[in-house]
């Protein structure tokens, strides 16, 4: 059934586009164009021991991710109320939409995120991707904060319609308390302590430093963060499945 739904929202997502399927690997293309453009020529952002060149790989490798995250939550949390004529006529397990969406989302970001590790292998010194089997637990432990906070936010928006709104704005700050578009040793003391205590950090960092050759680190945090949020979702589905068709 999952796999149905998947290959349904797929369908869904590109209908009506004449190239179809081939955005998945246009959009990152393009997507990374605009970063070159804007962050090494224009705006000639730097992290320390990086060149110009070396701040698009660190940015890339950060914010792809981060873009498969919230797609996940933000097309996550209008699952239930986009799907109410279905979840009133056929018997199916609610949770089994958002997880369609979810996997979709790191599906289409996942191939994404491959396209652009290829070509900034190809085109900079930066890049080893033959770590790329090391990344794998952190994209699980990704994958799985964001089945929670789509989950959580899905129920939630079925009670409150402004819970869209406001979690992708929480996702914006989660994003730049995050050090994706910048180093944590860069800003103050303060924030660098508090990094090693945020989840997200610990997931882009699990995924970013081994193709930098900079390491690997067990995103253990982000594995802890996951299940924990995954209990909370499970609790707050189950608590509330019963109301979910009333209230749609």
């Amino acid at each position: 059934m999952i796999a149905y739904l998947v290959r349904q929202d797929l369908a869904q997502r590109f209908a009506g586009n004449t190239l179809g399927l081939a955005w998945a690997v246009l959009a990152p293309l393009l997507q990374l164009a605009v970063f070159a453009t804007v962050f090494q020529l224009i705006f000639k952002a730097r992290v320390p021991g990086l060149d110009g060149a070396g701040y698009v790989v660190y940015l890339s490798l950060g914010m792809w991710p981060w873009f498969a995250l919230s797609d996940a939550i933000g097309r996550g949390a209008t699952t239930y109320t986009d799907q109410a004529a279905l979840l009133s006529k056929v018997a199916i397990a609610p949770w089994k939409l958002v997880a369609a969406r979810v996997i979709t989302a790191f599906l289409l970001h996942g191939l994404g995120f491959l396209v652009v590790t290829i070509l900034l292998w190809l085109f900079t010194p930066h890049v080893t991707p033959a770590w790329l089997p090391l990344t794998l637990p952190a994209w699980i432990a990704l994958a799985g904060i964001a089945f929670a906070g789509a989950m959580w936010v899905a129920v939630l928006n079925v009670f409150f319609r402004d819970v869209q709104q406001i979690a992708q704005y929480l996702l914006t700050a989660f994003m730049f308390m995050t050090p994706i578009l910048y180093a944590a040793s860069t800003g103050p003391e303060a924030l660098a302590r508090a990094q090693q205590w945020n989840p997200f950090a610990s997931a882009i960092g699990g995924i970013r430093d081994p193709l930098m050759g900079q390491g690997w680190q067990s995103p253990w945090l982000a594995w802890l963060f996951a299940v924990l949020a995954l209990a909370v979702a499970l609790w707050s589905y189950r608590r509330f499945r019963s109301s979910l068709v009333d209230f749609l």
